[in-house]
């Protein structure tokens, strides 16, 4: 049998330790078929071989971004840009939405998506009364770049019925300026108060939005990722149909948002693992807190200079145990959005009571974000061997609001990597997008150096090695899905995801390792992109 596909004259970074380094490799039916030296896998060539001239250049294992929300991106980049690298005053993020309100339907609902408050020229969050002047009768909403928090015009308001008499939802927070009146911003639960309104996607907007997703995601290298929240049966179901016509971009792990109710996924038996190697039913996962810039993190001690502002707890630690202990009798992955110390201690608890009543040879428990710990919290993740999966790109993106809003200790132990890593606590590479940019080398450059976008550093002495990123990225990718078997290191027998980078990473400044540029990608062995 020849091989389909052969790579030679590379320099293969496998991420197997069993064989670091090769030269080439052969793919097979969509399988690492060989990996060793030019001579050997040119042995692999028939006549109908496609042969693959790296001329020394870098291939690596596909990247995994292991938490993100491909549906999320994919709407982004059809609403209104607001991120700072597009629209640093607020003046700009203004005319953008006067420029959508002047070519939208009546009536139509205007979407922006991006900003950020501590890099605003203003220095504060947009208001309606900002927004009233160039949105005419549509109703806006804006969303912050974390997601926790949107702000949107009094036109939204009148529709949602928010007063200056509406209460806070539970789990959210209307703010209100000093008479007492909304100023449009909406924390957490309380952007459901509007959001309820917006015209739901149908399944094919939500197919058309994955697909835009995917190609931005091949085109940056990453070939799997895992859907951060599957709310809702269209969500599911654009998924599915996707997979079924053979046009998902990228393998997927799909994470089921329990917020609102487990009842149908006990009903249905829906169970973790699920699915095939392009789909796959994930954890059961459900949102405890905010974010750290936007200081809705659910802390254990107040944020600097407001001294009743603890950030936010969605649930009780009743709720959380009530909800773990279903998901551990259903013998699923569990999963929780935590970011603040407090958040983690109450995940921890409802974990570790949750594993205690109905214990899981293999857990995997996973702890997205899981952004700001303590030496006790670390202790006890390591006991448990709870998954820790964070976003290192937040430190460049949003580290300087960070630096504002926590302490130095606190930053000491903030989205700890080398601690997790020394403790033998699996850390998982991601980038929470369209929350910050995907871009993979970034995010692995953050890991490295912990470098912000104005030039500190937080918390450094969490670094990573670069080899050390780039297994939180493949190897450890794969290990959060209960997928090492198939992926995460070029190995005989395992998906030939591949890479093709311009330059091999360990030979690169720490600070240029956002610099190297993704030249091909192929899923299956097949080629998806090519620069």
């Amino acid at each position: 049998m020849a091989a389909d596909v052969v790579l030679i004259n590379g320099n293969v970074l496998t991420m197997d330790p069993a064989r670091p380094r090769a030269q080439a490799i052969a793919v097979w039916r969509g399988r690492i078929l060989l990996v060793g030296d030019n001579d050997a896998v040119r042995d692999e060539a028939g006549p109908a071989t496609r042969v693959i001239d790296l001329g020394g250049k870098t291939v690596l294992p596909g990247l995994n971004d292991n938490h993100c929300h491909p549906m999320g991106y994919g709407f982004a980049l059809e609403a209104v840009e607001a991120s700072p690298s597009v629209a640093a005053k607020l003046a700009d993020i203004l005319e953008r939405f006067r420029q959508a309100a002047s070519s939208a339907a009546p009536g139509a609902w205007l979407r922006g998506r991006g900003y950020d408050d501590t890099r605003l020229d203003v220095r504060r969050h947009p208001t309606r009364w900002d927004l009233d002047p160039v949105t005419g009768d549509h109703p806006a909403i804006l969303t912050r770049t974390c997601g926790h928090m949107s702000v949107v015009n009094s036109k939204a308001l009148q529709l949602a019925g928010i007063t200056r008499d509406t209460p806070d939802p539970e789990g959210g927070r209307i703010v209100r300026d000093e008479h007492g009146e909304p100023t449009g911003l909406l924390q957490e639960r309380a952007q459901e108060l509007v959001r309820r309104l917006i015209p739901e996607p149908t399944v094919e907007d939500i197919k058309r939005a994955l697909v835009a997703a995917g190609k931005q995601f091949l085109a940056m290298g990453i070939t799997s990722v895992a859907e951060a929240g599957i709310s809702k049966p269209e969500e599911l179901r654009a998924y599915q149909e996707l997979r079924r016509e053979e046009t998902l971009p990228v393998r997927t792990y799909l994470m089921m948002l329990i917020d609102d109710t487990l009842e149908p996924i006990e009903r249905l038996g829906l169970r973790t693992g699920l699915g095939d190697e392009w789909l796959r039913i994930g954890p059961l996962k459900l949102l405890q807190d905010g974010s750290g810039g936007g200081r809705t993190a659910l802390m254990s001690v107040p944020y600097p200079g407001e001294p009743d502002n603890y950030g936010i707890a969605v649930y009780s630690q009743e709720q959380l145990d009530e909800a773990f202990l279903r998901v551990a009798r259903l013998g699923c992955q569990g999963a929780a959005h935590a970011i603040g110390d407090r958040a983690i201690e109450m995940i921890l608890t409802a974990y570790e009571r949750a594993l205690a009543a109905y214990p899981q040879p293999d857990p995997r428990w996973r702890i997205e974000h899981c952004g700001l710990l303590r030496p006790d919290l670390l202790d006890r993740m390591q006991r448990l061997n709870v998954l820790a999966v964070p976003q290192p790109s937040f430190v460049y993106y949003l580290g300087d609001s960070y630096l504002r809003n926590f302490t130095e200790d606190q930053l000491a132990l903030s989205y700890p990597c080398r601690a997790w890593l020394d403790r033998g606590i699996v850390a998982i590479g991601s980038s929470d997008t369209p929350v910050v940019p995907a871009h993979p080398w970034v995010n692995i450059r953050s890991a490295v150096t912990r470098l912000t976008q104005d030039g500190q550093r937080m918390g450094p002495e969490q670094g990573v090695s670069v080899d050390e990123a780039l297994r939180m990225f493949t190897v450890n990718g794969a290990y959060g899905s209960f997928e090492e078997r198939i992926k995460g290191s070029i190995t005989p027998g395992k998906l030939a995801d591949l890479i093709v980078i311009d330059r091999d990473p360990r030979e690169v400044a720490p600070e240029e390792l956002h610099a190297i540029r993704n030249e091909l990608t192929m899923i299956d062995g097949k080629v998806v992109y090519e620069a």
